[in-house]
């Protein structure tokens, strides 16, 4: 009785620091993009201040013009840093809950595994089939949770340069 509820505490404690460890995770996330809204809002300020002061020296219609594409460019820019700012942030978040997941998983399909071949000792030998299909889930699922960040790099690659320079052939 006493090595039932042992197990029950170690496990159920395991599973709180796993808790901790996503909620943690979640609001340090949730953290970095309340500091990058900040940090924009005050950057769009200051740009539309800026602006504001080019466009009351402006007195022709060519300087108008003159002032349209920078501030376009500087516009775009600007959005497509926070994009990929924010994306970045979210892919480290997601990461940081997968792995700890992943790891979760993992551990419990180690112990789905073991506590398999603890059964084939008892059962008769059809149970092999059991063991090396539970096996072989646990490799798929450790396999797919490693190429899982794979698929989310290529997007956190993408520059505001390529924007820019469509602005720019269109105005």
């Amino acid at each position: 009785m006493y090595n039932v509820a042992e197990q029950f505490t170690s496990r159920s404690k395991a599973g709180l620091d796993v808790w901790k460890s996503v909620v943690n995770a979640s609001l340090d996330g949730m953290g970095k993009l309340a500091a990058l809204n900040l940090h924009t809002a005050r950057a769009v300020a200051k740009q539309g201040a800026e602006n504001f002061k080019a466009l009351s020296d402006v007195r022709d219609m060519a300087g108008l013009k003159a002032l349209q594409q920078p501030m376009a460019v500087a516009a775009v820019s600007q959005s497509v840093a926070f994009s990929r700012r924010a994306y970045h942030i979210s892919n480290e978040t997601s990461s940081a809950v997968v792995q700890v997941l992943g790891g979760q998983l993992s551990q419990a399909g180690r112990g789905a595994v073991g506590a398999l071949q603890e059964a084939k000792k008892n059962t008769p030998p059809g149970v092999d089939f059991a063991v090396s299909s539970g096996k072989q889930m646990v490799t798929t699922v450790t396999s797919m949770l490693a190429n899982l960040a794979q698929f989310t790099k290529p997007a956190t690659e993408v520059g505001a340069k390529p924007a820019a320079k469509m602005i720019a052939k269109t105005a």
